[in-house]
Parts: structure tokens; C-alpha cells; sequence
């Protein structure tokens, strides 16, 4: 019982209101990007995956909803868009947006199959609506405003 409350004591809603508040999570953020290993460093700089941009989200009392994806696919070419909203987790209140396309015409995405293109274009959609909306909060944690899924050279 008592790891449970120490964990619980540790996880808290910050409020995006408070600048104080958001330089403390910054340092929750950045410690559970460095231990759970998620970010890259593409050409000397840090970009945290999208699991980091929504562990902020979380944190923020945030989360994402996929409200479409639509398959622009022709001639065998896999070419998926999704968009994405992010919602107040009390309020159920829009608070942002998101949109992104992945197709296997990129140079690093030949080889995919139709399933992982349609979920790239979901996963960079989530990125860039927190990027949208906090990516702010991920400088202050020490990583670059981008998610490293929308860098080219990332991998799944």
C-alpha cells in the first residue's frame, strides 16, 4: 500500500496555468523521458517519441482523441491522414488539434504495410497536437518542440 501512495504522491495533475507548477514538471518530464528511454537524438539534439508528449499530456490532465482517418491510397501506394483532437480529461472540452499523413512513398517507409502507414499518420497526428499546444513544456524539459516521429530520419 504504501509504494502505491508514493507513487500517487509523485503523479499529479499540474495546471497549464501555473508557470511554476509547469518548471516542476519539467523535471518529472524529463526524468521519466531519460528512464524509460523515450526520445532520440537525430543530428545532436533530443526529440522525446510521442509516448513522452503524452505522459506531458497526462500530466496536464490532457489526452488525445482520433476523430478521423481517411485512406488516400492510389495505385497500391499506402497514403493515410488522421486528425486528432486533444481534450481536458475533466472537461471533455476540445483544447487542440491535430493532423498528419504517412505514406509509403517516404524513403523510410517503402517496406511498411498498410496497418503501420495508417498508424504513423495516427501516432505523428497525436505529436503534433501536443506540439500544438505544449511544446513549449517539452523545451523547458530540454527537448526539441518536435516529436521525433515527425523527424525523417526517425524509425520506427
Amino acid at each position: 500500500m504504501n509504494e502505491i501512495t508514493n507513487v500517487d504522491q509523485k503523479i499529479k495533475n499540474y495546471e497549464f496555468t501555473k508557470p511554476d507548477q509547469l518548471v516542476q514538471m519539467s523535471v518529472v518530464l524529463k526524468n521519466h523521458i531519460v528512464t524509460q528511454k523515450l526520445y532520440t537524438n537525430i543530428r545532436g539534439k533530443n526529440y522525446a517519441h510521442v509516448t513522452g508528449w503524452q505522459f506531458a499530456g497526462g500530466l496536464l490532465g490532457m489526452m488525445p482523441r482520433i476523430i478521423q482517418v481517411e485512406n488516400l491510397s492510389k495505385d497500391k501506394v499506402y497514403k493515410w491522414k488522421s486528425d486528432v483532437e486533444i481534450i481536458n480529461i475533466n472537461s471533455k472540452e476540445v483544447i487542440g488539434r491535430g493532423f498528419a499523413l504517412c505514406s509509403k512513398e517516404e524513403a523510410n517507409k517503402k517496406d511498411f504495410d498498410e496497418y503501420a502507414i495508417l498508424s504513423m499518420a495516427q501516432t505523428r497526428a497525436i505529436g503534433k497536437a501536443y506540439r500544438n499546444i505544449i511544446g513549449w513544456v517539452m523545451q523547458l524539459a530540454g527537448y526539441e518542440s518536435t516529436p521525433a516521429e515527425e523527424m525523417n530520419n526517425f524509425d520506427e
